[in-house]
């Protein structure tokens, strides 16, 4: 599998994509899954993009790798160094496109696997997806593959309570892992309040997972300084990427940008009191207190969440 990988990646570019279209789908899906040390995976909206960017740039300065976007990115599970782990990137289950009786409970597809899971405080991911599948995801275009479509043109209230990609299928989502944790090979949560906290300490703590303990104190603190959010919103706003993960589309309307805001509790901008006293019971009654999330858990932060 190596050597063929070897030549595959040889290839160029437009050709690879050609013989890709030319296999089954589950066939390519079979194939990644081999080719894969480490998954990334998280509901969408929960700092995903600027995760993989810090993590993409410490490996591209470490190991003086070209100035790639599958690099930056992890767009490609293909091994970029010898020392570095095959790391697929993933909304694994396609839960937005889901309700929560229809998400997979089995996570037994990534036993011998490692798992890094993102994790962001439901309340925010909510309003950030409505922003998204309201503004955003026509940049993608149509997914064959897909039965339903991330697109979304009513009210946010609306959005909140719909059973497909509501915020009872992200808490459910959620739960489901939380009870599957035990099964990859290694398993590491990450909050996203955590890594806006402390990101130096956090991206250690992911290099350090992915077997990249190598990588300098100093590169760490350089890719943080590099992936700040006033610099992604830079680099969005010139076009700094061809990718569209970090394009807006609409310049002019900051709603539309990926880097939109990235505030901790920025749900309270939108919702009002009796709303956010809705979210807040159903976290209490229906999440698991392992994220820590819970809004009467006082003790959230000493949750053993290893």
């Amino acid at each position: 599998m190596n050597s063929f990988q070897a030549i595959y990646n040889r290839l160029p570019v437009g050709f690879r994509s050609w013989v890709r279209s030319l296999l089954p789908d589950r066939l390519l899906r079979w194939y990644a899954h081999q080719n894969t040390d480490v998954y990334l995976i998280s509901y969408p909206k929960c700092g995903r993009t600027w995760l993989r960017l810090m993590i993409g740039w410490a490996i591209r300065e470490h190991f003086h790798l070209p100035h790639d976007e599958d690099i930056l990115f992890l767009r490609s599970n293909r091994r970029f160094h010898p020392q570095v782990p095959r790391i697929t990137v993933i909304h694994e289950d396609r839960p937005m496109l889901k309700s929560p009786e229809e998400l997979t409970t089995d996570k037994t597809h990534f036993r011998g696997k490692k798992v890094i899971f993102l994790a962001r405080d439901p309340r925010d991911v909510i309003v950030s997806s409505y922003f998204e599948m309201k503004n955003r995801s026509r940049l993608f275009g149509e997914n064959p593959y897909e039965k339903r479509q991330a697109v979304f043109d009513g009210e946010l209230d609306e959005f909140i309570q719909r059973r497909i990609g509501g915020f009872d299928t992200i808490l459910t989502y959620y739960n489901i892992w939380a009870q599957n944790r035990h099964i990859p090979a290694g398993f590491l949560l990450v909050r996203y309040e955590d890594l806006k906290a402390n990101p130096v300490a956090e991206l250690r703590r992911v290099l350090d997972f992915l077997g990249l303990e190598f990588i300098s104190d100093d590169i760490v603190a350089a890719a943080v300084n590099y992936t700040s959010f006033e610099n992604m919103r830079k680099m969005e706003a010139e076009g700094r990427f061809q990718s569209n993960l970090l394009k807006p589309a609409d310049q002019l309307n900051q709603d539309t940008y990926k880097t939109r805001k990235g505030k901790i509790k920025g749900y309270m901008d939108y919702l009002n009191a009796s709303q956010v006293e809705a979210l807040n019971q159903k976290l209490n009654d229906h999440l698991t207190a392992y994220f820590g999330y819970n809004y009467s858990d006082e003790h959230a932060h000493s949750i053993d969440r290893i």
